[in-house]
């Protein structure tokens, strides 16, 4: 038995033995292992859940003959089931609720709301599952859009423009009777207090009747886009300029500028007491030669505005005749230069150059 133990094979065949059933004791809890997972995740899935979803109400109607109402936009739908199952029909939402209307004539009717495209797995309910549904004729028209508001709204004094509108007209679609019903089709405009600018939006459109009630119908688009010019009245206005300041002795000023009349904005009861000439003081005060200056237009009581606001008038200069005189005639010589400066006011009031001696 002692010779038995001491050969080297011995040794070797119970080595190898342990190693198989070590390897055989590692693969059965291995595959145990493995087999409960499997079990705990076939449970987990298999595992009933349930949830509500509001899906949109889908109708089957022949549309070109027939206008539905009645009918609620939404429906709650309750799907319970394996979970894995309940989260793929939330997820891909590969069904559908509707109500089928084919086989209906026109009227009031009551319908069931289906449901296709759910798993066969699933339960499910829906609330309401039935709905009252009214079936009318079709009719379709077209009408231009129209716009309203509160003239009351705009500033004293301020115009109103006609309104730009697009598109400019709307479809008009429903039920035979309620279509006949439509008057206009109309743009409230919700302007401000004392609006004094343009307005501009997209403004939701109304379906009106004769006594300027909603109608129930539909509208293709249902906005539209509308400007409303608000402004100012205006007027053209001639321009002179006129010496101010105090001038050189001996020189003689005279304006000229190629803009020769402007344009006032303000209301109408301020444009009505505006003379047609608009007069432009131009201060001379120590000028010796000729010089351009940039001069702003006055605005008077109750103006708003005024275009352009400055104009670029050349002065141009010039020595008096008398001024090479001596002071022996002085008091002639001061009556000839006030002659010469009565007489260059009045060329300069008919045309847009003037001049004045000091």
């Amino acid at each position: 038995m002692k010779d038995f133990f001491d050969r080297p094979w011995v040794y070797r065949v119970i080595a190898l033995g342990l190693a198989v059933l070590l390897f055989i004791y590692v693969q059965n809890n291995s595959l145990g292992s493995t087999i409960s997972n499997n079990m705990n995740q076939e449970q987990t899935a298999a595992a009933d859940t349930k949830i509500t979803l509001k899906e949109s109400l889908q109708v089957e109607v022949d549309t070109d003959k027939y206008f539905v109402t009645g009918y609620p936009e939404k429906v709650d739908i309750t799907i319970e089931g394996a979970k894995s199952l309940v989260a793929a029909a939330k997820n891909t939402n590969n069904f559908r609720v509707y109500i089928d209307l084919r086989d209906l004539k026109t009227g009031t009717h009551t319908v069931k709301v289906k449901v296709s495209g759910l798993n066969k797995s699933l339960k499910y309910s829906i609330k309401p599952d039935t709905t009252k549904v009214k079936i009318q004729t079709r009719s379709d028209r077209t009408f231009p859009i129209q716009t309203k508001y509160n003239s009351n709204r705009i500033a004293d004094g301020y115009l109103v423009g006609t309104p730009e509108i697009s598109p400019e007209t709307v479809h008009v679609s429903g039920a035979k009777t309620e279509v006949a019903q439509v008057k206009q089709v109309v743009a409230q405009l919700d302007l401000s207090a004392n609006a004094n600018a343009t307005y501009q939006q997209e403004v939701l459109l109304q379906a009106l009747d004769k006594d300027g009630k909603t109608v129930d119908v539909l509208l293709t688009p249902q906005t539209a886009h509308v400007k409303l010019p608000i402004y100012l009245p205006s007027k053209k206005m001639n321009v002179v300029f006129r010496q101010s300041g105090t001038g050189v002795s001996g020189r003689t000023y005279s304006f000229s500028s190629s803009v020769t009349e402007v344009n006032v904005s303000a209301p109408q009861s301020v444009l009505n007491n505006l003379s047609s000439t608009l007069t432009v003081p131009v201060n001379v005060n120590g000028l010796t030669s000729t010089t351009q200056k940039t001069i702003t237009i006055p605005k008077s009581d109750g103006v708003i505005a005024v275009d352009p606001t400055a104009v670029s008038v050349n002065i141009t200069v010039s020595q008096d005749n008398d001024d090479d005189d001596t002071n022996t005639n002085s008091s002639s010589s001061s009556s000839s230069s006030s002659s010469s400066s009565s007489s260059s006011s009045s060329s300069g009031a008919s045309s847009n150059t003037n001049s004045t001696s000091h």
